[in-house]
C-alpha cells in the first residue's frame, strides 16, 4: 500500500505541476488571457505548484530528506547546541509559509511560485518526530488529492 500511496502522491504532483505549467502559458497568449484572468490564474497555479510539491517531498523522497538532515542534525548536536537545528529549520519553514500566505493574499508574484515550491521541501527537513510527522502529514494530503481527482475523473 504505501507503494501505491507514494505513486498517487508523484502522478498528483505531475499533473499538478503539469496543469500549473499550462496555466503560466496560457496567461501569456493574447488570445487566451482574458479567460485565466476571471478564473485568477496566479492564485490557481500557485496552489497547484503546492500540490505539486507536497506530492513530490511526500514520496518517499521525503522521508529521505528528513532522515538526512536528522542525521545532519544530530552530528552538528555537539557543536552548536541540541535545538539549533530545528530551531533554524522550523524558522525557516515557518517563515516560508508566512510569506507564501502573504504573497497569496495581497498578490501573485514570481517568487510566490518559489515559495509554493520550497515550503513543503523545508517543512519535511525539520529534523526528528516533527519533521516525519509533516512529511507524513503532506502525504495524507497529496494522496487525498489524488484520490479527489480520480473520483472526478471516474475511476
Amino acid at each position: 500500500m504505501p507503494m501505491i500511496d507514494a505513486g498517487i502522491s508523484a502522478a498528483t504532483g505531475g499533473t499538478c505541476l503539469g496543469t500549473a505549467g499550462v496555466l503560466y502559458v496560457a496567461d501569456r497568449l493574447p488570445w487566451i488571457n482574458r479567460f485565466t484572468a476571471k478564473i485568477k490564474s496566479p492564485q490557481i497555479q500557485v496552489l497547484l505548484v503546492l500540490t505539486a510539491s507536497i506530492g513530490l517531498v511526500s514520496t518517499p523522497v521525503g522521508n529521505l530528506i528528513n532522515q538526512a538532515t536528522t542525521a545532519v542534525d544530530g552530528f552538528v548536536d555537539g557543536l552548536a547546541g541540541e535545538w539549533t537545528g530545528f530551531g533554524i529549520t522550523f524558522a525557516l519553514a515557518l517563515a516560508a509559509l508566512i510569506w507564501l500566505i502573504s504573497d497569496f493574499v495581497n498578490g501573485v508574484k514570481a517568487r510566490t511560485l518559489l515559495l509554493a515550491a520550497f515550503t513543503p521541501t523545508l517543512t519535511v527537513m525539520i529534523p526528528g518526530v516533527l519533521g516525519e510527522g509533516a512529511s507524513k502529514a503532506l502525504g495524507f494530503i497529496a494522496t487525498q488529492v489524488g484520490s479527489l481527482v480520480m473520483w472526478l475523473m471516474g475511476g
